[in-house]
């Protein structure tokens, strides 16, 4: 049984070393992908993974395991900057978490994500509340809303980050400015890198400035883009990065919350 249990562990280790390569692999792969593939071909790729992940929403994933209240960081902006209940648009609703809690409170809520199945459960949840939040699916880069219409916009978790390229991000938010009334706040927040460098993320990056010097690789891809199972992120690694590229937007800075990861605009 001794020798057993030697071949067994023995085989254990050779495994875990495997996996351990694959494992990083997987993320030098992935890690790569924004140099390669143009803004658009990633926008359709996270759109995918969203696609995928609320198609699991109460079905293999019970909605009890979902968080459906504020979190500290949104429960102190809207006491700070979102004091008057007015017409609020969220982009990214995806089941509504944000949506619901608001519309409680008394904000006239429009709910806008890409993925079918998270508006149809924050549909159901708002009926079984009678709560007045209207959910629509819609691209949150190309908005159906009128100049002009809204009080306060809300991106729901890090989507700010999911933009991929500096120049889309900033023309977006030109767009989102157009949607506001006068005195209006945008309210977003974005991923910062929190993580000390390690030996793969620097090779990602090296071959990722190697890349751009191949025809047709992705020109805005810049040092922070990164891919996780298909989904976009850009990781922002200061707050010089964030604040220049919000000034090129043409908006006003009202808070900068660098560890929390979010930003109040007007």
């Amino acid at each position: 049984m001794q020798l057993l249990a030697i071949i067994v562990m023995g085989c254990a280790k050779v495994v875990e070393r495997i996996v351990k390569r694959l494992t990083d692999l997987h993320q030098f792969l992935y890690g790569i992908l924004p140099a390669l593939l143009p803004p658009d071909r990633l926008e359709r790729l996270t759109r995918r993974f969203y696609d995928r992940s609320y198609e699991q929403a109460g079905t293999y994933i019970p909605l009890t395991a979902y968080s459906w209240s504020l979190e500290p960081w949104e429960e102190r902006v809207i006491a700070q900057h979102l004091t008057t209940p007015a017409i609020t648009l969220i982009l990214g609703s995806g089941l509504g978490r944000e949506s619901l809690v608001l519309a409680r409170r008394g904000y006239r809520v429009l709910g806008l994500d890409i993925a079918r199945a998270g508006l149809v459960i924050g549909t159901e949840r708002a009926a079984e509340l009678n709560l007045p939040v209207t959910f629509a699916r819609a691209d949150f880069l190309t908005l159906p809303v009128r100049a002009e219409s809204v009080t306060y916009i809300l991106l729901s978790g890090v989507m700010y980050s999911a933009v991929p390229g500096r120049a889309r991000r900033q023309a977006w938010l030109r767009s989102l400015k157009q949607c506001l009334v006068p005195g209006g706040k945008i309210v977003l927040n974005f991923l910062i890198a929190r993580e000390p460098e390690t030996a793969l993320s620097r090779k990602i990056q090296l071959c990722g400035r190697m890349i751009l010097r191949w025809p047709g690789s992705n020109r805005a891809y810049q040092t922070g883009d990164t891919c996780t199972n298909g989904h976009f992120m850009h990781i922002f690694r200061d707050e010089e990065e964030l604040r220049t590229e919000i000034a090129g937007a043409d908006l006003s800075l009202l808070e900068l919350n660098w560890p929390d990861g979010y930003a109040v605009l007007s």
